[in-house]
């Protein structure tokens, strides 16, 4: 398996949120992806608040909860697949070691269910486009770029570290070559012009979905998801192998511990991601 040098939602792994369903500051040239990233926590509290701001009408909100429901269905092999992946990943962190090779199976279930789910997502983000009025379109959008800023100040490397130096007791030193890490990781993303095209793509989306007519294959065509999300997962390996050497025999178990609790019944569902993850 190739190594794929890329700025994911580095700290997402190491704080033990994995596998984050919407990845940002890493689109590639022919996708483009939701500012809506963090595991459920944060995909699901950006988006629902910046919709929960737009007031919608009692026949809106019943749409809008029969799409949830849609999507909470539509991933569900998404999750379990996500689920066997991490419990496998969780395993190699509690031993001290990657071995991207040996999750090649684990990482081809979540691409598969990632790629079957995605036409959906999409759908569903067009379908929210129509549900909305003008105004309320307009409304979410400001909100979503504003919840979205205040959400990204909690993703800075020293904030990342800090969360997780609490979460695994982690000494200062250690706590300083984390950031490290996550600073360096966010240079090769910057390096890459990554953040620059990211940004570019987004804007375009959210002010085309501010308008009458919007069509994501128009204006974002969907690109190879399969791919994407295998080269997302990568990423994430790339960031654990980087942190993982910081960690001592029992804060890797911890590490560990607090992945299979997330995916263990802790996650919650995904009933808002068939919309705040259909850019990817």
């Amino acid at each position: 398996m190739k190594t794929s040098v890329r700025l994911l939602s580095v700290g997402t792994f190491a704080l033990g949120l994995v596998f984050a369903p919407a990845i940002v500051n890493a689109a590639p040239a022919d996708d483009v992806t939701s500012p809506a990233e963090e595991k459920h926590g944060g995909a699901r509290r950006v988006f629902e608040q910046a919709l929960a701001d737009v007031e919608l009408r009692p026949d809106q909100i019943k749409a809008v909860e029969a799409m949830k429901s849609e999507a909470k269905k539509r991933h569900e092999p998404v999750k379990a697949a996500k689920r066997e992946l991490a419990t496998a990943v969780a395993d190699q962190i509690e031993a001290g070691k990657i071995d991207r090779c040996a999750l090649d199976t684990e990482i081809d279930k979540v691409a598969s269910a990632k790629a079957q789910a995605h036409p959906g997502d999409r759908a569903a983000f067009e379908k929210l486009h129509s549900i909305l009025d003008r105004d309320q379109r307009t409304k979410f959008v400001d909100a979503l770029k504003q919840r979205w800023q205040a959400h990204r100040q909690t993703r800075e490397s020293s904030a990342l570290a800090d969360k997780m130096a609490r979460m695994l007791g982690l000494t200062d030193e250690q706590k300083d070559k984390v950031e490290k890490v996550l600073s360096g990781l966010h240079e090769i993303g910057e390096a890459l012009g990554v953040h620059e095209g990211h940004r570019e793509k987004w804007t375009k989306i959210l002010e085309a979905f501010k308008g009458d007519k919007f069509s994501l294959d128009e204006i974002a065509p969907m690109g190879d998801v399969a791919a994407m999300t295998k080269k997302g997962i990568e990423g994430h390996l790339w960031a654990a192998e980087a942190i993982l050497p910081i960690l001592d025999k029992d804060q890797r178990t911890l590490l560990a511990e607090k992945i299979r609790e997330k995916v263990s019944g802790g996650a919650g569902g995904e009933d808002s991601e068939g919309m705040a993850s259909s850019m990817e």
